[in-house]
């Protein structure tokens, strides 16, 4: 009579609940490991979001400053005595009014002087500023000052910068602060606006044009890839860069609710990382499947083992007693010949009852 093995089909259903529970387990040690992981990389990210964001406050700051240096001379220079002064008819021109009732005056005497004093220091500026694109001067009547020849573009920017000037708030204007002026976002065309006053009456604005597009492309950006997002106080994009070169402002659209956006100290602008979804999501698979790697080897790895040695130490000789008793049992002298060391008293013990059974059956 053949002996069936109960050891074999527990082994069977321990095997494969076994290698289920393994995959579980890695599957959820991995996961764990994964958000932790990308809890630490948004941090990171935080950090090279607020790194760019000083890096373009420092960009920037220059630039303010020379702004409010501008400002303080001109309105000085507004309440110094008045010497004959003239400006070259090229210089000037007249602005289209914004409302009907509005008419163009002439520049005042003051006015005159204080350009005729400030133009060799503009020009200077010019040549020595950095990311300086343009000095110009529009009065509250609408004569508009400017150093290179006026052709219709320029104009038309003169113009815009008048419609924008008189959007602004009556704090704005009067703020001593400066304001971003956005002549023309297609050619990405900018301008740092403050008032000039006189006996705390705004007599005219002055507007710096600066290349802020060349300023986003010198802030450092680690990830390869990613581009760096200019965005005005209600979330529009305004100019984007990556890798050093202009990209396409389109590609954000709001819908991501874990965005980092990180305010400029300088300007009601903000600056915003947008990683690339292709790379960013190859490199997240690749980085979930090699920690799930990395904890299912060493864990199949001991499942193997266990099961080889559950094999080799107990299936094996529990099957070789399984024979050894059926031979004693049909009456064979010995049974299996090689006894696994570990179980060589069971087999003596399976021996003895065999023989305790025979003294019985004699009696």
């Amino acid at each position: 009579m053949k002996i069936s093995n109960p050891l074999l089909n527990e082994q069977k259903r321990n095997r494969r609940n076994g290698f289920v529970l393994i995959l579980l387990l890695a599957v959820c040690m991995a996961l764990l490991d994964y958000l932790m992981a990308l809890s630490d990389r948004l941090d990171l990210r935080q950090l090279q979001l607020n790194a760019a964001t000083s890096d373009f406050d420092h960009q920037l700051l220059p630039l303010l400053h020379l702004a409010k240096v501008m400002q303080t001379e001109a309105s000085q220079t507004l309440q110094q005595p008045l010497p004959d002064a003239s400006l070259p008819a090229g210089q000037l021109t007249a602005l289209r009014p914004v409302e009907q009732s509005q008419q163009v005056q002439p520049l005042t005497a003051a006015e005159t002087a204080m350009l005729q004093q400030m133009e060799p220091w503009f020009r200077q500026q010019l040549r020595s500023t950095r990311y300086l694109l343009n000095v110009s001067y529009i009065s509250e009547g609408l004569q508009w000052f400017h150093l290179t020849d006026a052709d219709a573009s320029s104009i038309e920017l003169a113009n815009v910068a008048v419609q924008q000037i008189g959007a602004l708030a009556h704090m704005q204007v009067n703020n001593s602060s400066a304001n971003m002026l956005v002549l023309d976002e297609l050619k990405q065309r900018y301008a740092l606006h403050i008032a000039v006053k006189q006996d705390k009456n705004v007599v005219g604005h002055l507007l710096l044009e600066i290349d802020l597009l060349a300023m986003l492309q010198q802030v450092k950006v680690p990830q390869h890839g990613a581009t760096l997002m200019l965005m005005d106080k209600v979330g529009k994009v305004l100019l984007a860069a990556q890798d050093g070169q202009l990209a396409d402002s389109s590609t954000y659209n709001g819908s991501d609710q874990n965005d980092s956006l990180q305010q400029l100290e300088s300007l009601p602008f903000a600056l915003h990382i947008q990683p690339d979804a292709v790379r960013d999501t190859r490199a997240e698979l690749i980085r979930f499947a090699t920690e799930l790697l990395l904890y299912s080897i060493p864990l199949l790895v001991l499942y193997f083992y266990m099961l080889s040695r559950f094999k080799r130490k107990v299936l094996r000789p529990f099957s070789r007693l399984l024979i050894h008793v059926a031979r004693l049992e049909r009456g064979d002298v010995q049974g299996v010949r090689h006894v696994p060391l570990e179980w060589e008293s069971v087999f003596k013990q399976t021996e003895q009852l065999r023989d305790r059974g025979s003294e019985k059956f004699v009696d």
